[in-house]
């Protein structure tokens, strides 16, 4: 439950053509230390063309987040992208109600996070494909930083099992 489909450095690593190939219309991400740092709500130019890139594309972009929604769309509200908050990750409840009512494919969504016990094991409870990635920054709030402690030693027990479980720099790279 905690596999991730892939592990890639940052959420702006993957590329439209990579999605078309594995025919995924949304994205669903976490907010904090995968799209913006958590501590800040400033994010990089690269972040605002990649996110134009999908919506120009007809690629949604939603922020799944446990925080409120106030304090989301206060992060996000100049971008291109959509919210689900209070989400409570790592359940997978919300998100799956999410995704019938806006009668999603689950097969067509991505679902990305920095942090394997809530991200990845919510999108893979799901029933979704799910991408780790590094977080943005090395701190982390208080909150994050239990969870961090364990999942590196789930993340090192996984990586010894699969030795394709590896930081990698495209969703073409997976083997």
């Amino acid at each position: 439950m905690f596999k991730p489909y892939i592990m890639l450095d940052k959420i702006t690593d993957i590329d439209v053509e990579s999605l078309k190939k594995l025919n995924i219309t949304t994205i669903m991400t976490d907010l904090d230390n995968t799209l913006l740092p958590w501590n800040s709500d400033e994010y990089d130019l690269s972040l605002r063309k990649w996110l134009n890139q999908m919506a120009q594309n007809d690629i949604e972009v939603m922020i799944v987040s446990n925080n409120s929604y106030e304090r989301v769309e206060k992060a996000v509200s100049k971008l291109p992208v959509s919210i689900v908050a209070r989400a409570v990750k790592p359940l997978p409840f919300v998100i799956m109600n999410h995704i019938k009512e806006e009668n999603i494919d689950p097969e067509n969504v991505l679902f990305v996070g920095d942090q394997v016990m809530t991200d990845v094991l919510a999108g893979n409870m799901a029933n979704l494909k799910t991408v780790l990635v590094k977080p943005l920054v090395d701190t982390d709030a208080k909150k994050t930083r239990v969870n961090r402690f364990f999942e590196r030693p789930i993340l090192k027990i996984m990586q010894k099992r699969d030795k394709n479980l590896y930081w990698k720099d495209s969703l073409d790279d997976r083997k």
